[in-house]
């Protein structure tokens, strides 16, 4: 039996690759496995598998596979990810030291579409797979721009508004519901809440460390429960965000769940309480009020002191007989007369003496 035949049954029995392409024949010692054809979306495309075995009976050295986009391709289409390979947007390279008889190597492509590109045909995929000692391989698969699956997930949270004392514990849930007409993966972010502690998910499938993962099939609905203890009376409120993978949601403003606190400590909420314009929507709690402990007993056969506040000291206040007559213009010049007449009849009795004492002298 010839070393394509072997090469073809081989690969046949094993389910691990599809039908060559006219351009992918597979020369002695190498062997091909290509996709019969790749749609890149911007989201990403369909995993592409390229698969390389040493169909010889001997290890083969040197082994490197090649891919590079061709054509249009090249323009429309870029390599996200070549598992392990060397890549840029548009080659990768994969090189092994060596490969037994019967091993193969297998790359899983992951072509994302360019922004904006056309859909339709774009080009395709050159490989070419080399080995020390033996012909290389060649083939080609082709690859075409497509549009993203598209969805709709909406997400509504259990609680239209949630009433707590300081230190309770709420039990709040969000329930998500795809509308779309193809499966969702549903990236659920940790609950973000500011002026709560203790926050964990009661019924994650999935937690991923910073989110919670769950797939949601067309037409189903899942719900995740959470809880958080209120910390303090001024509370943030609570919300959940989530993102779609795999997939566009076409609406996206439905995606966060928010949770309204009302504080019965301060008697207000977080926002207006329905049906009115305030946020106050009860009278503060009893629990607000902190008690003052009892002073303790100060000596023996002395009880506890209550400690007071000191009365208030009263101020005096001038009152209205008590008071400075208001200013006068005619009594003041009345006064200024007065004095100055006084002046003037001493300065005429001192003149009219002195003027008397010297004629006596002169006498």
């Amino acid at each position: 039996m010839s070393h394509p035949w072997i090469a073809v049954l081989s690969t046949t029995v094993l389910g691990l690759s599809v039908p060559l392409p006219a351009a992918a024949a597979a020369p002695a010692g190498l062997a091909l496995g290509l996709p019969a054809a790749v749609t890149a979306t911007e989201l990403g495309g369909e995993d592409g598998v390229v698969r390389l075995e040493n169909t010889t009976g001997h290890d083969l050295s040197r082994v490197m596979l090649r891919l590079r986009l061709t054509g249009a391709a090249a323009g429309r289409v870029e390599l996200a990810s070549a598992d392990w390979c060397d890549h840029t947007r548009t080659t990768a390279v994969c090189k092994v030291d060596r490969l037994s008889p019967g091993d193969a190597i297998s790359i899983r492509l992951d072509l994302l579409a360019r922004k904006n590109a056309p859909d339709g045909a774009a080009g395709g995929v050159a490989v070419s797979a080399s080995a020390a000692g033996v012909a290389a391989a060649t083939g080609t698969f082709p690859v075409a721009v497509g549009s993203p699956p598209f969805t709709d997930v909406s997400a509504v949270a259990e609680q239209s508004e949630v009433y707590l004392h300081t230190g309770d514990t709420a039990a709040l849930g969000v329930v998500y519901r795809n509308s779309g007409p193809v499966p969702a993966r549903l990236r659920v972010a940790d609950p973000a809440a500011t002026g709560f502690d203790d926050v964990s998910w009661t019924d994650c499938p999935d937690d991923d460390g910073d989110a919670c993962l769950v797939e949601l099939p067309s037409g189903a609905s899942r719900r995740l429960g959470f809880t958080m203890r209120l910390a303090g009376d001024h509370p943030a409120e609570p919300h959940v965000a989530m993102t779609v993978e795999g997939a566009y949601d076409r609406i996206v403003t439905d995606n966060l769940a928010v949770y309204p606190v009302c504080v019965y400590d301060t008697g207000r909420c977080t926002r207006n309480v329905p049906g009115t314009h305030s946020d106050v929507f009860a009278a503060p709690s009893a629990r607000a009020v902190t008690a003052e402990p009892a002073p303790e007993a100060v000596g023996g056969g002395f009880g506890a002191v209550n400690l007071t506040e000191p009365d208030h000291a009263p101020v005096p206040v001038a009152h209205e007989a008590d008071a400075e007559p208001p200013y006068d213009f005619f009594d003041e010049v009345t006064g200024i007369l007065a004095y100055s007449l006084l002046g003037l009849f001493i300065v005429g009795a001192s003149v009219a003496l002195g003027l008397r004492k010297r004629a006596a002298d002169q006498s």
